[in-house]
């Protein structure tokens, strides 16, 4: 669909939810297929729907005006990956157009946190501020302060949910979509309290403190219990679901446990040995250099690695030694380069190599 959500529903990209609430219902009603109108249409109450649980959810809303529709579509997509083809038909219907998976009982609440490679290693203790739903302090989730304005949807009989039943390759199929006329809640309010707008529920901030542990990576998730959205029925909160990114670091790579660093040095260090600073997480160590180090050796420092996860230990880091060749020489430096080479023997003749002894060898045969 490559209609405007906005437009779909016939209001202003800043309206307010209450106003967005408002169209859908007025279109939903009109255009349902059940609805007895001469404009029913299931295509375009499909559409409507769509809109709807979209631009009815803030974090949805957010994506869709900065991206458009390329914007959610990952998640569709993503969901229909994950299942099996008999519940594609369910999964689309009921997750977009708000059926039994609809915003109430999804209760849990993602996001994603960076760290340093300092925080994974020390364990440390993080504050985020995270925007939640929780039930209406006005109305304690009622969705009216008025007892004698709420009563039972009669198009879905409280339940929230209206069922049809579809022919498809695989036989019958029920699906379930949010209720159109009361918006899942299985309730109609004709006097709806101010501050939820009949929902029964608003969003508030909330600062929630995490608790990093040692030697956490990237891609493991951390849960915290209650800090989720608030279930407006049953007053049983979700789960507040962080994933960790654990950034790049301009001294070390990370290998899981392991550490590792390079060590840059002079010819002269390599040749006749020294000792280096090396940085740690832990404070600078000193490494003893031997003599006659080649480029790409490499020396191991146990216990200097990152902290193993929910186990005792450390690992390892491993220090790599790049012998840097010297540019920009003065004339003294080369001078002594040039006495070097004649010890070092650059001028006599080189070693056979494999082809040619061969070829000695074959000739020797005969």
């Amino acid at each position: 669909m490559t209609e405007d959500y906005y437009d779909i529903l016939g209001v202003d990209r800043d309206a307010s939810q209450k106003e967005i609430k408002k169209a859908y219902r007025r279109k939903a009603k009109k255009y349902h297929p059940d609805s007895g109108s001469e404009e029913a249409s299931e295509d375009e109450f499909k559409k409507i729907n769509e809109a709807y649980q979209v631009l009815s959810d803030e974090e949805k809303r957010e994506k869709y005006d900065r991206f458009g529709k390329a914007g959610i579509d990952g998640d569709f997509r993503r969901r229909a990956r994950s299942q099996g083809f008999d519940d594609i038909f369910s999964s689309f219907f009921g997750d977009i157009f708000g059926g039994s998976g609809g915003r109430q009982k999804n209760l849990d609440l993602s996001m994603k946190m960076d760290i340093t490679l300092e925080d994974a290693y020390e364990g440390r203790e993080k504050t985020v501020s995270v925007r939640r739903l929780e039930r209406c302090s006005e109305c304690n989730g009622r969705g009216s302060n008025d007892p004698d304005s709420v009563e039972t949807c009669r198009e879905c009989q409280g339940t929230g949910e209206t069922r049809q039943v579809r022919k498809g390759m695989l036989g019958r199929q029920i699906v379930i979509t949010e209720c159109p006329k009361c918006d899942g809640s299985g309730r109609m309010i004709d006097n709806p309290c101010e501050r939820c707008s009949g929902e029964g529920r608003h969003y508030i901030r909330d600062e929630v403190s995490i608790e990093i542990p040692k030697g956490i990576e990237s891609g493991q998730r951390l849960k915290v219990d209650g800090k989720g959205h608030t279930d407006v029925e049953s007053g049983r909160r979700g789960n507040l679901i962080i994933a960790i990114e654990v950034r790049e670091d301009d001294i070390f790579e990370r290998r899981s446990e392991n550490l590792f660093y390079t060590l840059k040095m002079g010819f002269s260090d390599a040749a006749l040995g020294s000792k280096a600073e090396i940085p740690t997480l832990d404070g600078d160590v000193e490494l003893d250099i031997p003599a006659g180090t080649q480029n790409g050796d490499v020396f191991r420092l146990k216990g200097k690695g990152m902290p193993r996860l929910n186990r005792r230990g450390y690992g390892d880091l491993y220090v790599k030694a790049i012998v840097e060749t010297p540019t920009d020489l003065t004339d003294r430096e080369k001078e002594i380069l040039k006495e070097l080479r004649q010890y070092e023997g650059r001028h006599k003749e080189p070693d056979k190599g494999f082809f040619q002894t061969v070829k000695d060898n074959i000739k020797d045969a005969f």
